[in-house]
């Protein structure tokens, strides 16, 4: 009879247990099935830019081999350093952008635990300036002490924004709650658009001619040289890919309203465009032979950011 007894405990014991992980089990069949269907929604946040690298490439010439500065009766030099014509990186530097708004909508498709969406945001980030970064440069040695103390040498970025459409995959943790969270990743591509802006100043006539110059060029070349202003005003832009990762949490107004916040991290490729400076020592943006049109490359690196959105949507 102990026996039978000790049977009949295991039994009803075992059956509890297995009518409880059902009904475990069950609660978020029920909710994935309530959540399911496809949805709109819209986000509005803050973004935080990560720091972006620039660089700005091309042929810089002596001062003293500029054909523009010289009077028709004087020839410019024509020595090794007047006819290169290599690339080299004039300036680099890195910046970091101010917070600024993010704003977009999504619409997708939930399926009880997978989600999936496609999205739109529009996101402008805040300027930044920063002192020359390349005054050591290969292309610029020899020319620090050119430049007017009165005008500092800083290189600026702004007008930095991007519209952005991504497709994208999440895991809804669902729970049988009012609360979902959910991880997710995206991969598209994203208009992106900076400006650069950059003015070097050469120090006015007194203080141009008492710089000791080696080799020596002609007084005559360097007043038309002093006071000069070369400066690059450019905007780069192109449409480049990239991916994020996304994390957040939602909850449950109505049956098919959900308040949410979600935080995103993403990266894109890096941005590369050829533009041609205003002007080359107060004259037009041509190299020291005064003809060949002086262009360069603008290229920006690291572009990315960091968002958190509030997120509304609404279930059909």
């Amino acid at each position: 009879m102990e026996s039978i007894r000790l049977l009949r405990s295991s039994l009803r014991n075992g059956f509890a247990g297995a009518v409880g992980l059902c009904v475990l089990s069950a609660a978020p069949s029920a909710a994935q099935e309530n959540r399911a269907g496809w949805y709109v929604g819209l986000e509005l946040g803050v973004a935080l830019a990560s720091s972006v690298d620039s660089s700005v490439s091309g042929v810089s010439h002596p001062t003293r081999c500029d054909r523009l500065l010289y009077p028709v009766s004087i020839s410019p030099p024509d020595d090794a350093a007047c006819r290169d014509t290599s690339a080299a990186v004039l300036f680099a530097n890195e910046f970091d952008p101010d917070l600024g708004p993010v704003s977009g909508f999504t619409f997708g498709y939930a399926a009880g635990g997978p989600r999936f969406e496609v999205e739109y945001l529009n996101r402008y980030q805040g300027d930044d300036i920063q002192p020359l970064g390349g005054t050591e440069s290969v292309a610029l040695a020899g020319k620090n002490s050119e430049w007017a103390t009165t005008a500092p040498l800083e290189e600026w970025i702004g007008e930095h924004h991007a519209q952005q459409f991504f497709a994208n995959a999440y895991y809804d943790f669902m729970n049988g709650s009012s609360w979902t969270p959910y991880v997710g990743a995206g991969i598209g591509w994203a208009r992106t658009e900076l400006s650069y802006y950059i003015q070097l100043t050469r120090k006015p006539d007194a203080e141009y001619l008492e710089i000791e110059f080696d080799p020596d060029w002609p007084d005559a070349a360097k007043r038309a040289a002093a006071g000069t202003v070369s400066i690059l005003d450019a905007p780069a832009g192109q449409t480049v890919f990239g991916f994020q990762v996304l994390a957040g949490l939602d909850y449950a107004l109505t049956e098919r309203t959900f308040l949410g916040g979600k935080m995103r991290l993403t990266r894109f490729d890096d941005i590369a465009e050829e533009v041609t400076w205003l002007q080359i020592r107060s004259h037009r943006p041509v190299r020291a032979d005064g003809v060949t049109p002086a262009g360069s490359t603008l290229a920006f690196g690291g572009i990315g950011y960091k968002a958190v959105t509030l997120t509304l949507k609404y279930r059909f």
